[in-house]
This record gives C-alpha cells, structure tokens and sequence, in this order.
C-alpha cells in the first residue's frame, strides 16, 4: 500500500504516518531532520510529492522533543557553549509560557502526536532508518530562521516588515540565540539518535558525506550545494530511480523577501560573536579554513 501523498493534505499525512501507519506495518521512514534554516523544505517537499513506494515514510522534524523539556545535566557539549544551550532551554521556556492558550495547545498536540511520535514508532523501535539532514554557513542559517521565526523573538504578532533593517540588526544581534546551529548536532542530533558527526571527518570538497550506526543510515548534506547535487546524493543514499528537487519555502518568495535582501547587504556582527561562530566545533568540522575566513570578512565590519 503507498498512500498518494501528492493529493493528500500534507498535516493530514504527517498524524497518519506516525499514529496508524506503524499499526498497518508500515517501516524504513526516511527522516528529514535538521536544525532550522538550511533549506530543508525542498527536500521534503520534492520526496512528499514523490510517487514512488519507497517515500510512503517521509518526515521533517527540528527536534523531536521541546527544547524547554531538555535536562541541562544530560546536556554533553563543548564546554564553552553549555551556557549558550542552558539560554536557549530558559528562552524556549519563557517564549512558550507567553503564548495563547490555543497556540499552547496546538504545539503540545503536534509534539506529542507528531514528533515525539516519530522518535517512539521508528527511531527508537530499532528499524531500519534513513536520515537526511543539512549544514550551512551558520550565521546564513540563523539569518534565515530569524526571519522565518521572527515573532518569537520581536513579540507576538510583529512582523519582520514591520521593522526598518536597523531595529531588525539590534534584535537579531541582541535577542537571537546565535549559538543554535553550533550546538544542534551534540544536544539534539546525538542525543536522540546517539550519532556523533564530529567522529567522521567531513569532505568540504565533495560537500556531502554518509555514516551507518546501527539500524540508522545518515547523509549530511551542505545546504550550498546546487540542488542536482543534492538530488544525485539522494537518489544514490535512498536508492530512488527518479528524484529530482523542486524549490520551495524559499526566502527569495516570502512576503519579507526586499527587507531579508536588504537585512542580509546590510548586516554587520560584532567581532566577538563573529569569532564565537566561526572558530565552533561545528565550523571548523563543516568549513574550510578559507570558508570561514571568507564568510567572517563577509558578515563584519568592513
């Protein structure tokens, strides 16, 4: 049986892969999970809309369980970044506690029948497991989050259009949690699916890499690869015959789309966040040297 996803409403057949389909037998989900901001979308989007039996299990989650709910104990990253990730825990806690009771709500439900879901029926059931995720120059990746997310740290109801390119840069520099993508890989991905990245080195050049660890197969894809790349990685990683990506959710087409062109020309980050960034675990393990000393002059002060 293979449910045609591409006349299905996609929210619909996301509560149905993980609450029923497990029940009807259905395994071997390929899993799109990443931290936000690296153009993940097309890449589920374009195997949502595939029609070929091996893609009845697609999944995208950033997180399987809320950020709020993390143990700060259990929290095993870089000594220097274990303040960054408490922050995050209490900003996720205070964010959350301020919203409406009916968003609450809504949130609550699709953890709970959706991504922790996820974790329950196929990642920790020891079947087979395919998992996409991505990496991008990280200030790149909290830009666009930052727009995508952007009443969570502007109040509820403002909108990045709202808002002229200075005040955007003081709440982007002052309020944003900066160090997301340079901790994601250590309090999340490892933590749930027990796989630590840093252990396989990373070919920059080839810009894509696979590691197997039990019943999971893992590709790491950098998001600055063009999308026939992607596409030839995917289709070699899950075996598809016909894949191709299809754009979308793409910045370029928002309705913030002139004021994020003019936020990203004008933006500048202080040193120190700049060094904080780019001399990461993360960046150093994802970027050439000259990658990152090219996108550290890129993002500072002339």
């Amino acid at each position: 049986m293979h449910l045609r996803k591409y006349w299905i409403d996609r929210r619909v057949y996301e509560y149905f892969a993980v609450n029923i389909a497990p029940l009807l037998g259905w395994r071997n989900p390929t899993l799109i999970y990443q931290m936000g901001g690296v153009g993940s979308s097309s890449i589920r989007n374009s195997l949502f809309r595939c029609r070929d039996p091996r893609t009845r299990l697609v999944l995208m989650s950033h997180e399987f369980f809320a950020v709020r709910n993390r143990d700060p104990g259990s929290i095993d990253v870089e000594p220097r970044y274990r303040e960054h990730a408490l922050r995050e825990i209490e900003f996720d806690k205070r964010h959350f506690a301020s919203l409406p009771f009916l968003r609450k709500t809504g949130l609550l439900l699709r953890k709970k029948f959706y991504t922790e879901r996820i974790y329950k029926a196929f990642v920790r059931s020891g079947e087979p497991c395919k998992v996409i995720t991505l990496v991008r120059d990280p200030v790149a990746a909290n830009v666009s989050l930052f727009f995508q997310v952007f009443s969570k740290y502007a109040g509820t109801g403002k909108r990045a259009t709202d808002c002229d390119v200075s005040e955007l840069m003081r709440i982007f520099i002052d309020s944003y949690q900066h160090a997301r993508p340079l901790i994601w890989f250590d309090c999340e991905f490892k933590a749930t699916l027990g796989i630590d990245v840093y252990e396989s080195p990373f070919p920059a050049d080839a810009g894509q890499l696979q590691i197997s660890s039990g019943n999971i197969d893992v590709l790491i894809l950098r998001c600055e690869l063009d999308d026939a790349a992607k596409s030839r990685a995917i289709r070699n990683f899950t075996g598809l015959d016909n894949f191709d990506i299809v754009r979308s959710n793409v910045a370029l087409e928002k309705p913030y789309a002139a004021r994020y062109a003019e936020f990203k020309e004008a933006l500048c980050l202080p040193v120190s966040l700049l060094d904080d960034i780019y001399t990461s675990k993360y960046a150093r393990h994802f970027l050439t040297a000259d990658e990152r000393k090219r996108l550290r002059s890129s993002w500072g002060y002339p």
